[in-house]
């Protein structure tokens, strides 16, 4: 087992959302929420197996849907079970629930918050609706404005569409004036019914990136960085990214769904052929431990060998194992790959060819 654990506990699998882009839209029709019983085995586990701190990341569907009280009841329960090792809290939520109430008590508790937010009004509204098709756009900023009262700096997870091309300048100052302490585009990209989709242009996103890069910089703040680029400048340099897609395998993450299911990281929940076990039936270390997990995790660990002749293969051996599937399998490269040369160059072109250490304003 990996030294280092990185678990995803799923109280719900609902949103109060209907995004157009969600990759776990066949999961979410239904509100199926995560038993105490089933919360307090993986707790009981994740105890018993981990060798260093933890970092909780709470997830859903939304999970502020499950209620203050029952939040806050998991989250005491976790303390409980993982006390005296190192334990800090993550959230990931879309934020429309979020009042002083709960900002209260991510503030009280030293939550680390994403918020999925794709930025200005008009734009975050186009894809990020209300199941009554409403636009959310309001209502999240009113609960980044809530964690910002409270003294939580989040950051903002912007899942970029062929609409979000055009604005990555606009984008990179909205976040800033927003006050959040970070932010991240992730390409919108999912697999549902068997079959894969990929919304923006693998090289079109590159370009975006690496216009987002060069305002980034151009802002010259020092209170607001841009997550994957300040990962990218790392693994350039030749340290340690702290970015998963740059982080060659996925074996330190596992995801627990809400019925205590096991999976590698939340891309692929739900899906029966990336099930490593069931932990309300076996312990965690037999399920991580197994001939299939360490196959699996061997498979994603090896760089393609289309990628080995690339100038870039120490700085992303290949891509994310997800990004790879999409493109037919995880010995393939990554279905972004034209896109990510674009932007590690423009991150090379600025820290130098002959620069080893990232300029301080990129970590």
């Amino acid at each position: 087992m990996e030294a280092r654990l990185a678990p995803v506990i799923k109280l719900l699998e609902s949103c109060n959302l209907a995004c157009t882009y969600c990759y776990q839209e066949e999961l979410l029709a239904k509100r199926r929420v995560m038993g105490e019983a089933t919360l307090d085995r993986i707790l009981s586990e994740l105890a018993r197996v981990r060798t260093s701190p933890l970092q909780i990341l709470w997830y859903g569907g939304e999970p502020t849907m499950v209620g203050y009280d029952a939040f806050s009841r998991a989250v005491d329960l976790a303390n409980l079970r993982l006390a005296g090792g190192g334990l800090r809290h993550a959230l990931q939520t879309n934020a429309t629930l979020i009042d002083d109430r709960w900002a209260a008590l991510l503030a009280r508790e030293r939550f680390m918050v994403t918020v999925s937010l794709d930025g200005f009004g008009e734009l975050h509204d186009l894809h990020r609706k209300t199941v009554r098709g409403d636009g959310s756009h309001a209502s999240v900023v009113s609960g980044v404005r809530a964690l910002l009262k409270a003294g939580v700096r989040p950051r903002a997870s912007c899942v970029v569409t062929p609409e979000t091309l055009p604005h990555a300048e606009r984008l990179v100052e909205y976040f800033a004036e927003l006050g959040l302490a970070e932010a991240d585009f992730p390409p919108a990209q999912r697999y549902v019914g068997g079959e894969f989709k990929v919304y923006v242009e693998p090289r079109a996103y590159g370009e975006f990136m690496a216009r987002v890069l060069d305002r980034w910089l151009a802002l010259g703040r020092k209170d607001f960085r841009i997550r994957s680029l300040a990962g990218l400048a790392r693994a350039i340099a030749g340290s340690p990214p702290s970015f998963c897609k740059l982080e060659a395998g996925c074996a330190q993450y596992v995801t627990f769904s809400w019925d205590g299911r096991v999976y590698p990281c939340d891309e692929f929940v739900g899906q029966p052929e990336h099930e490593l076990g069931h932990v309300m039936e076996q312990p965690l270390d037999a399920i991580l431990g197994s001939p299939r997990v360490q196959e699996l995790q061997k498979a994603w660990a090896v760089t393609p060998s289309e990628c080995l002749a690339c100038e870039w293969v120490n700085v992303c051996r290949g891509g994310c194992p997800f990004e790879r599937r999409l493109n037919g399998g995880v010995d393939r490269r990554s279905v972004m790959c034209e896109g990510l040369k674009v932007t590690y160059q423009r991150m090379a072109d600025h820290l130098g060819t002959s620069a080893r250490v990232p300029a301080p304003a990129l970590v």
